[in-house]
């Protein structure tokens, strides 16, 4: 029988137990449902002390309860039960050369099979996280962060000045699944001086046809807008400041609420622009002008509130990377080896998918909207100490209010002015919606010595 986050064992006692214990006890259960070791044939001789599920499951406990090191860690073994393993007799050093020899590899595999058991889920179509855009066949915001620093725990480390690049681990760059609020693709990039931009293209391999890219103006340039349209994708971003164009038709036009909707060329100078047409949508609401451009251009199918809606959730990957960051623990690195490290990110990466997993039964079965459900307070209450006898979702759904896990969200209601009715123009048949273009070549300082990361590049979520 396959647990799922906030289910409990059906054939265990219901003796008051801790929510804490009842987290540990949905971590055994999808770690146990976990083929990628038992699969593997065991070696001959004595069995190993630390089993391998024993310290995942140690490493999900610890970084759900905000340890800070891999000595708490080892505590965890070595000083009670966790779950149903007994505690273990085992010096620090045995457990992080355990640690190593395992390596991450087993990680990414328990991380696809934990995704696959929520994947299997039945999750009907209200369950979407982004009802909107019913068009595009999937509906992903692309982003990157900077991690932070390790601390210098290491003799290599130990000279290097505190603002040194090679302190930090590197940047997490991905396509975030906005309907099903989780990482499509997730890249460790180690160059911390690469632009955003660079390497953009590799996170795109396998996304569908049709699918809606919702990016910041760290990726616009003319060049990567019209690559997407060539390769069927559809975008949403923001126009540069003092961004060029020209006006080739309008689709709606009211001087008096400053609301432009038009086809327009991008670029007005000859050196530098774009080959597609794209459709700009302009409005002023209490003083502040937003501006966005998309190659969607028929205003039917994507709607100004519509569009002003979906780039208002590109923050969702935001939030993302703030959870992976604060709440569910990279904030501080364990340790500075790159095995550790890599080992440390998949925890994290699996702890955020149950703990995001957990926040989309609470919405439905309180009958709340998703955001509704604050993951940092979900979080800190699952440490909590109260005891009960009821299911962990169950008590959630019962208490969550009254914990404050439950609230108004305060996220922005966006609002565009009224449109006038009937007030559209189609666009006139057989209008040109492509031209040469040239792509003007921008300036960039070379850097002043090569930059040798301390990792390496790897794409630590590349499926969907």
């Amino acid at each position: 029988m396959k647990h799922t986050p906030g289910t409990q064992d059906p054939a265990s006692p219901h003796a008051n137990v801790s929510l804490q214990e009842q987290m540990i006890a949905v971590f055994q259960h999808l770690l146990n449902d976990t083929n990628a070791l038992s699969a593997r044939p065991s070696k001959r001789g004595r069995p190993p002390v630390l089993p391998p599920l024993q310290l995942w499951l140690a490493l999900l406990m610890g970084m759900f309860q905000a340890k800070t090191s891999f000595r708490d860690i080892w505590r965890l073994l070595i000083l009670s039960p966790l779950g149903t393993f007994p505690a273990v007799q085992m010096t620090y050093e045995g457990m992080r050369k355990r640690l190593v020899s395992l390596g991450s590899a087993t990680l990414q595999e328990v991380y696809d099979h934990v995704r696959l058991v929520l994947a299997q889920r039945d999750r009907p179509a209200a369950r979407s996280a982004l009802p909107l855009a019913s068009f595009a066949t999937e509906i992903v915001a692309l982003d990157e962060t900077t991690l932070h620093t390790l601390k210098r725990l290491t003799s290599d480390l130990k000279e290097l000045p505190p603002n040194d690049p090679h302190l930090i681990v590197g940047k997490l760059a991905g396509l975030f699944d906005l309907r099903r609020q989780q990482w499509r693709c997730l890249q460790l990039r180690t160059d911390v001086f690469a632009s955003c931009s660079t390497g953009a293209a590799m996170l795109l391999e396998g996304l569908p046809r049709a699918s809606l890219i919702l990016a910041d103006l760290g990726y616009f340039g003319f060049a990567w807008l019209d690559s997407l349209t060539d390769a069927g994708y559809s975008y949403l971003s923001r126009l540069r400041e003092n961004g060029t164009y020209e006006i080739k038709h309008i689709l709606y036009h009211d001087e008096e609420q400053q609301v432009l909707d038009a086809i327009v060329w991008l670029g007005a100078y000859r050196a530098d622009r774009a080959a597609h047409a794209v459709r700009l949508v302009q409005f002023e609401l209490h003083g502040k002008r937003y501006q966005y451009i998309t190659n969607v251009l028929d205003p039917l199918v994507l709607p100004i509130l519509e569009i002003a809606q979906l780039y208002a959730r590109r923050w969702d990957i935001e939030l993302m990377f703030k959870l992976l960051k604060r709440d569910v623990g990279i904030r501080i690195w364990w340790a500075a080896r790159p095995e550790l490290v890599e080992i440390q990110l998949w925890i994290a990466l699996i702890l955020a998918q149950i703990v995001c997993a957990l926040r989309f039964d609470l919405a439905e079965q309180a009958n709340v909207d998703l955001f509704d459900v604050s993951l940092p307070l979900l979080i800190k209450v699952l440490g909590g100490l109260k005891t009960s006898s009821s299911p962990l979702l169950q008590e959630l759904v019962t208490h969550g209010r009254a914990w404050g896990v439950i609230r108004p969200h305060r996220r922005h209601t966006i609002l565009v002015p009224a449109l006038k009715p009937h007030g559209y123009r189609p666009l006139p048949e057989g209008m040109v919606l492509r031209r040469a273009p040239r792509y003007g070549c921008r300036h960039r300082h070379p850097r002043k010595q090569a930059f040798l990361p301390r990792y390496q590049d790897r794409f630590l979520i590349d499926s969907p």
